[in-house]
């Protein structure tokens, strides 16, 4: 039983980790739009198969600030774009060339980006985070999203009311037994001063 408890409390434990940690990606990526960075690190979700097979849509990556100097070609550098269809968006994709501007281009697109500067550079893609994005992947199914948040929370709240239940339950058999062992006390009491009175009496009797 005590296995139990414990057992029950871990697992409420990851579930609760499991619910914030799924709150906090939701909530940073929709309100930042790709654009938070902490340390020099940034995490990016790609949003369009413009390189795949190399990265998917759904796919995290962690990024890192990257000197100027040390772009090279063949590194996926993440930019903020600046012009067409590219402006305002976040971007990773490959490097094919470097000259007074970076040349950049998605390994599934058949045209070059536009041209980018130095200062647009987010930072040089270092990994692929591959739990993270598998579960991007699945955040980004409705069906799944709902799954991961709503199913966790709500065995949290089945935990929640279970471990009430049972606290009611131990109080009240506290209670039971604490009035049992009054009630005890009592009839014990009862029983001596009825010896006591019943010798008084036959002390009486014999005098």
């Amino acid at each position: 039983m005590k296995a139990l408890k414990i057992g029950l409390k871990l697992l409420k434990a990851l579930l609760t980790i499991l619910v914030i940690l799924v709150l906090i990606i939701v909530i940073v990526q929709k309100v930042s739009g790709n654009k938070v960075r902490m340390f020099g690190y940034g995490v990016y979700t790609v949003l369009t198969g413009s390189m795949e097979p190399e990265y998917e849509v759904g796919d995290m990556l962690l990024a890192k600030e990257v000197a100027k100097d040390d772009i090279k070609v063949g590194n996926d550098l993440v930019y903020q774009g600046e012009v067409g269809d590219f402006s305002g968006k976040i971007v990773t994709h490959r490097v094919i060339a470097i000259d007074s501007k970076i040349h950049t281009k998605g390994i599934a697109n058949d045209f070059e980006d536009p041209e980018i500067e130095y200062s647009q550079v987010q930072g040089r893609v270092i990994s692929k985070l591959t739990v993270l994005s598998a579960f991007s992947k699945l955040m980004n199914n409705t069906v799944m999203f709902y799954i991961m948040v709503f199913v966790p929370f709500s065995i949290l709240i089945f935990l929640d009311i279970r471990d009430i239940v049972l606290e009611t339950q131990e109080k009240k058999a506290e209670k039971n037994k604490e009035a049992e062992v009054i009630e005890e006390t009592k009839t014990e009491i009862v029983e001596e001063k009825t010896t006591e009175i019943i010798e008084e009496v036959k002390e009486e009797n014999k005098e």
